[in-house]
């Protein structure tokens, strides 16, 4: 995306919203909990990024069978990290809409440690959480900071294939209805890929706050008015000075995913993004304090 046309977009846009304001530092946010650490997506995961200082947590939403919202990634239970009751690997396939709650508990999910992350630990006999669990952890007065922390969540959604998603009207009801009923409207960005899927959202709870979620090039801040989205989330690779500058000076606020290494998470933190999301919360805590030390 070319600098120079979100710019002039900027001046040209009439009477401007409020520029929004730069962050003293970025928050940081556990992408599916901290699963440098802990198997993705878990409960362990997200009690770790908590405990060592993330101020959010992102985390991915699915559908049961019986229309129950579980923390899970993939549409099919991922054969090569979870595990039968009796130990074997799970079989491919195995749809997260085609199982009911009491079904998928079965599974254990954090059994095997992802080989892509070498500091991972495994947590054996931990099950997919519902969403539900989540929200228990939050408004917990342990671990620390689960109180003032912000839910980044992801709707994973496949419009096309009933046998692996809702419809978008029924999916949107369920997450508002839950997020009401537990008084989680203020503390929580609903983020999704599926752009459709949060104006179903936003039709129900206006307040709500969405965030689109964007891995190409794109004019960010012509989304972000043409979804009304006072968020935007590209992969941090998308962004630039140019890029930032523009957003904040027409009042969005930029969450950048997910960087892990330390040049681009000092990049970012530089650009003066809001939010950066991380597999490794905890080091990424460690250094911004650094860096606000020096």
């Amino acid at each position: 995306m070319a600098a120079m046309p979100i710019a002039l977009l900027v001046a040209l846009s009439g009477a401007p919203a409020p520029a929004a304001p730069h962050p003293a530092r970025p928050l940081v946010v556990g992408h599916r909990g901290a699963r440098a650490r802990f198997p993705e997506n878990t409960l362990p995961a997200i009690r770790h990024a908590l405990e060592t200082g993330a101020g959010g947590v992102e985390i991915d939403v699915r559908v049961t069978a019986d229309d129950v919202l579980v923390v899970v990634h993939d549409a099919t239970l991922p054969s090569d990290l979870c595990r039968t009751p009796d130990g074997r690997r799970v079989p491919a396939g195995l749809a997260i809409r085609g199982l009911t709650l009491a079904a998928l508990r079965r599974f254990d999910c954090g059994a095997v440690a992802n080989p892509r992350f070498p500091g991972q630990r495994a947590v054996p006999r931990t099950p997919i959480p519902t969403l539900e669990e989540v929200l228990d952890l939050l408004d917990a007065p342990e671990p620390a900071g689960a109180r003032r922390a912000t839910l980044f969540l992801e709707l994973k959604h496949e419009e096309d294939d009933p046998s692996l998603s809702p419809r978008r009207a029924p999916f949107a009801r369920l997450v508002v209805d839950l997020l009401k009923r537990r008084g989680a409207l203020g503390r929580t960005l609903v983020l999704s890929f599926d752009h459709p899927l949060l104006g179903a959202v936003r039709a129900l709870e206006p307040g709500l706050v969405t965030v689109p979620l964007v891995d190409r090039d794109e004019d960010l801040l012509a989304l972000a008015r043409r979804e009304g989205a006072s968020w935007v989330g590209p992969r941090h690779t998308r962004l630039t000075a140019a890029v930032v500058q523009a957003l904040h000076a027409g009042g969005v606020k930029v969450f950048a995913w997910t960087a892990n290494a330390p040049k681009d998470q000092d990049r970012l933190a530089a650009l003066g993004v809001d939010a950066i999301g991380t597999d490794d919360p905890a080091a990424l805590v460690v250094r911004l304090e650094a860096k606000a030390r020096r």
